[in-house]
């Protein structure tokens, strides 16, 4: 048997996977990896991670092998020490495997301009799938643990590990792209043509409201001319809802499977994981494509 701990959690750590699908028309949210690039890297220096993954923002993690030895591997612009059993401090690379054994702990510094991280173990947590997935939304309360992990949880991994060699892989530059096309939401005719090139000619502000649900831009508002208010309907992640502040909010992984508010626009979907990695304060702009999808 093979077992670690958590001994610092950082900042919202939580188990998550390529999320829960095919279930939001009973309510449930697909949640998943906040950057799911990341996750694509870290398979292929942990190929049998069994769809577990840690996942933090901001401040990394750390963890203590209690029994027997694990491989892992960190993803993400972050700094990973070990400090051995004999106190000896070791530093290593993202998107390489790192060999644990019986007393190592591995701790993971603040992500470098940018906001998310993952930890992938070989063999997997040990969990059971919660609604076929992994993953966490706490605000739901679903998943194989259904909250941020805390201090003392542990983990019990029963296959060895299977070749010990060290792997690694290119990794993900994180160029913090900060320009997204867009393609017209569903109630872009809410919006008048005034504000359609408002919201295409200006810059707006990432703030720290921002959580796995949705990411709060501050920039000029955006009125309807009709209404803010309608009919709740299904929602994407990556769709771009203005209520009645006329703030617009980007829906993110944790997002309601439904919503009243008009959504002018939506990203692309391989743009949710770039935007996800954004720390407030950043400045985005949005270049609308097409007025038909």
């Amino acid at each position: 048997m093979n077992s670690f701990s958590i001994t610092r959690t950082g900042t919202y750590l939580t188990i998550q996977d390529f999320g829960r699908f095919h279930l939001q028309h009973l309510g449930i949210s697909s949640s998943g990896a906040m950057d799911q690039r990341i996750l694509n890297e870290l398979a292929k220096v942990i190929p049998n991670h069994e769809n577990q993954f840690l996942e933090f923002a901001y401040v990394g993690p750390s963890l203590k092998v209690q029994e027997g030895a694990i491989k892992v591997s960190v993803g993400g612009h972050c700094q990973i020490f070990v400090q051995k059993k004999n106190n000896t401090q070791i530093e290593h690379q993202p998107y390489a495997s790192i060999n644990l054994f019986e007393g190592d702990e591995l701790t993971i510094h603040n992500t470098i301009n940018s906001v998310y991280g993952y930890i992938a173990i070989e063999n997997g947590l040990g969990l059971e799938p919660c609604l076929q997935s992994h993953s966490t939304d706490t605000k739901a309360q679903i998943g194989s643990i259904n909250r941020p992990l805390q201090i003392g949880d542990a983990f019990q991994i029963k296959k060895d590990v299977g070749s010990w060699d060290l792997q690694s892989s290119e990794g993900l530059n994180i160029f913090n792209e900060t320009n997204f096309k867009v393609y017209p939401g569903p109630q872009i005719s809410y919006f008048s043509d005034e504000v359609i090139k408002t919201f295409i000619s200006q810059p707006f502000n990432i703030t720290s409201q921002s959580d796995r649900m949705g990411l709060r831009l501050k920039g000029p508002p955006l009125l309807s001319h009709l209404s803010h208010d309608i009919l709740s309907e299904g929602i994407l992640p990556g769709s771009i809802q203005v209520p009645s502040n006329g703030k617009p909010i980007v829906l993110m992984r944790d997002i309601p499977c439904t919503g009243g508010y008009p959504k002018i626009a939506i990203l692309a979907s391989e743009d949710i994981s770039k935007i996800a990695q954004l720390p407030p304060g950043t400045v985005v702009n949005f270049d609308l494509q097409s007025r038909s999808i």
